[in-house]
């Protein structure tokens, strides 16, 4: 690896590698085998590159400045913690742009609130960062002030594998809050006086509006969208979902946000124009800054324009200065100011990917470049004699321009996929083509858009230029939206994959690393061809699963809703119920059960039980049967009148999936030694009819109730004996359960799925009835995920613990007290019940 980086300035890049350390240590909560474990294995390549001891300490004080950085940055006002609230007045500041989108009707921004009341309770000097959903489009900006009403919620951690940690991403922004707003008025006081930073952020954002809608007299949608995406990368207009969705499948949706491509063209293109009028030199350095600045404000700050900018700023200090930037060094020094300034930038996706896709453009670029050294100059040679507009022409399509055109998308699409990989869990195999036939007219198109929004700026001619550059800039976006189209129609445009861990993204950019190495020495170091090669087995093993033969069954965290999947020891998959929809439209198995299925390598499940046709229980079925193949759907009946029930019926017979109508002491499944049976009360009523399965295994018992409570049971009683675990029915509600239903069961364990509600869920007499009987108590809401694992016939229970991220074994020393939520709904409610 020395060689690699030989013509960097090393020290530079540890410095930067050991305060992100410091940082991902803090921010991680890391044990101090962790540390050692790091401190070892950065000793060794401190001993390897032979640094003096100044050097050490150095790097030890840079992994301590990181620590207390990133401590520094977590400490954020707490006053509004844990709060939920359906009354709640917000008055406060805009501090960023709006991010609207045209089709839900909904805009999104952030707030510095100062003052609230929530449930008539008076806070103020807040200073609380706050993020504001509302449900209308608004044309409110960055600096005014505003009041707002609506519901308050605190984001919870995520708290299911894998699942998209919504809460850790806010907390990035600084915001531990959402207010659902449903009405907002702009304030008006003279003594409300937005600063200096503000207004400026504001005549930027004005700026853009304005030149976005000058655009809009000759360009339309969905042409409009994607023009403001590739210029500004912005969000006051988005493109609508059937577009996004064939440039994710292409591998172009990168394309609709502004990247540091854009800035390397802009500045490029000027430096070109300032030659060709004989700018003065320094003055041509200078004004292309200006403009690099100018088109930073313009993008918003997003972090892939910062670090590009920032990087050719420096560069062009040097230039000033008559000082040469070292490429590599260069990138980790300006990722460490950034850091520096912002900690939590570091989880940042768009950060990621713009340092990763940089470095690796910087490491291999030159490698590959240099195996067409000798043909390109062959290339010219031949041509040198030609015209000046004919030798031009020919140059551009010399063997080194078209290398790097071929290998610029190569390289970024190769140091992209395990992130892609790792947040998505997809790939798109053709997206090195698309970027390919793309290449030609990005840079024109990030001209043309730029350019004339410069000229949308004078108050001369602007109309006129702008027709002229949209004129050509439509046929372009047409091109590139056909393009995309294309693409995405081939067959496996998306490929779904497993997630990738940080070790085996890790593994991956080593390994890409070592082939970069090998190819630069024409792969004749025998050492480094073993190194690559058991490398590349290492990361191999690393994606086979462990195979075991227990019984196990997840019951996942899904709030006020049911969603439970049953492994066999064969090592199949049963599913009962598939969650709720949220009221902002994403279902569970958008934001849960996709990402845990793939990563778990489950593509089939064998049966499907839909205990009944309400929202919590059945929201994400056709989700699941369009993602996964299911072999048999169980459900109650065809003769419910709901929405839901119609749209999961006429899936099913469209599809001609087998489907069946429960029916009592009915086997669904079986293999040796397990059964899984359904059974139904004839109760007119939903809840007390709904599917109630049980699963026997050997001589063990496990009882799922639906939402089935005494009144059902009382019906189908006679087919229970004893139980090991009890499912209760109905999140847990009032006469779910009752003592001459648990004297039949005498169930040891009670599961309980319940999260926050307003109906009482679980009820306090549920829950009297379980610890007078000393019966333990699991439920979601306390552990989030939890996992039951039946292990030489005695039960392991597991949970998801969202700080560590990881998952950790459930120990009942003594029979626990169920907690109930600290919000002071259930205060009073727990309260009002004990009296």
């Amino acid at each position: 690896m020395k060689e690699i980086f030989s013509y960097t300035k090393l020290f530079t890049i540890l410095i930067t590698i050991f305060y992100i350390l410091g940082l991902i240590g803090c921010f991680y909560h890391c044990n101090c085998a962790t540390y050692i474990s790091a401190f070892i294995l950065f000793g060794l390549l401190i001993f390897f590159f032979e640094l003096d001891f100044k050097k050490i300490i150095i790097l030890f004080l840079m992994f301590i400045f990181g620590i207390i950085r990133a401590g520094a940055s977590t400490n954020l006002p707490t006053i509004l913690d844990e709060i939920n609230s359906n009354n709640t007045s917000i008055f406060g500041q805009i501090i960023t742009s709006k991010n609207v989108s045209a089709k839900d009707n909904k805009t999104k921004f952030f707030i510095k609130a100062t003052n609230a009341s929530i449930d008539n309770k008076k806070y103020k000097n807040l200073n609380t960062k706050i993020l504001i959903s509302l449900d209308n489009i608004c044309d409110f900006s960055i600096g005014d002030y505003v009041s707002l009403s609506g519901k308050l919620r605190s984001i919870k951690p995520s708290s299911n594998p894998y699942q998209f940690d919504y809460q850790r991403y806010l907390l990035n922004n600084d915001v531990k809050n959402i207010l659902y707003a449903t009405s907002i008025k702009k304030i008006k006081n003279p003594e409300l006086k937005s600063d200096f930073w503000y207004f400026l952020l504001k005549k930027f954002e004005k700026t853009r509006e304005n030149i976005l809608e000058k655009h809009s007299k000759n360009i339309k949608s969905p042409r409009l969208e994607i023009l403001g995406g590739i210029v500004f990368g912005s969000e006051t207009i988005n493109p609508d979902e059937e577009i996004k969705e064939n440039f994710k499948n292409s591998g172009l949706l990168h394309l609709l946000a502004a990247s540091g491509l854009n800035v390397a063209l802009i500045y490029g293109i000027w430096w070109w124009l300032a030659t060709l009028i004989r700018f003065p030199y320094n003055l041509s350095i200078l004004t292309g800054a200006t403009l690099v600045i100018f088109y930073t404000f313009m993008t918003g700050f997003p972090p892939s324009i910062l670090r590009a900018s920032a990087m050719l700023l420096f560069v062009l200090l040097g230039k000033i200065i008559d000082r040469n930037a070292n490429s590599l060094a260069l990138i980790f020094f300006v990722g460490f100011l950034m850091l520096v300034f912002s900690p939590k930038m570091l989880f940042d996706v768009g950060f990621q990917l713009s340092f990763i896709v940089t470095i690796g453009l910087v490491v291999c670029m030159p490698v590959i470049l240099d195996k067409f050294k000798k043909s390109d100059e062959k290339y010219r040679e031949k041509y040198k004699k030609a015209s000046r507009f004919k030798k031009y022409i020919l140059f551009l399509f010399s063997p080194m321009n078209l290398a790097a055109i071929v290998a610029i998308p190569l390289i970024a699409q190769i140091f992209v996929i395990p992130l892609q990989m790792h947040y998505f869990n997809n790939f798109a195999p053709y997206s090195i083509l698309a970027n390919i036939a793309v290449v030609p007219f990005i840079g024109i198109l990030s001209f043309i858009g730029f350019g004339s929004s410069i000229f949308a700026l004078l108050p001369f001619l602007n109309n006129f230029m702008i027709g002229i550059f949209d004129f050509i800039a439509n046929p372009l976006l047409a091109l590139l939206i056909k393009i995309s189209e294309i693409f995405s129609s081939f067959k496996f445009s998306l490929i779904t994959t497993v997630g990738l861990n940080n070790f085996q993204m890790f593994a991956y950019w080593s390994i890409v690393l070592l082939f970069i190495l090998n190819l630069k020495n024409n792969f004749k170091n025998k050492k480094q061809i073993i190194v690559l090669i058991l490398s590349l087995f290492l990361l191999l093993f690393s994606f086979i699963k462990p195979i075991n033969h227990n019984l196990e069954i997840s019951m996942f965290d899904v709030d006020n809703a049911d969603c439970f999947l049953i492994k066999t020891p064969q090592n199949k998959y049963i599913m009962i119920d598939t969650g709720k929809k949220s009221y902002r439209g994403l279902s569970d198995f958008q934001m849960i059960l996709n990402k845990y299925l793939k990563n778990e390598r489950i593509n089939t499940l064998e049966a499907l039980i839909i205990t009944h046709f309400d929202l919590d229980h059945c929201s994400g079925t056709v989700d699941i049967l369009k993602n996964f193949k299911v072999k048999k759907v169980i459900i109650k009946n065809e003769n419910i009148d709901s929405a839901i029930s119609k749209e999961i019926l006429k899936y099913l017979k469209e599809n001609k999936i087998n489907y069946q109508i429960a029916k009592t002491d009915s086997e669904v499944y079986f293999e040796n030694d397990l059964k899984i049976k359904t059974y139904s009360s004839n109760i007119k009523n939903d809840n007390e009819s709904s599917i109630v399965t049980l699963l026997n295994y050997k001589n063990k018992n496990i009882l799922f109730m639906g939402d089935t409570g005494i009144v059902g049971f009382k019906d189908i009683a006679k087919y229970f004996n004893k139980v090991d675990i009890l499912k209760i029915g109905h999140h847990g509600a009032k006469n779910s359960i009752n003592n001459e239903m648990l004297d039949k069961l005498k169930p040891e364990y009670a599961l309980i799925s319940v999260g926050f509600n307003k109906f009482n869920h679980p009820h306090f007499s549920t829950i009297n009835l379980l610890e007078d009987r000393n019966i333990n108590i699991i439920s979601t809401r306390n552990y989030g995920f939890v996992k039951t694992i039946l292990k030489e016939n005695d039960f392991k229970f597991y949970h998801y613990d969202s700080e560590l991220k990881k998952i950790k074994e459930l120990e009942f020393i003594n029979k626990e007290k169920f907690k109930f939520h600290e919000s002071d709904f259930f205060k009073n409610f727990v309260k009002e019940n004990s009296n």
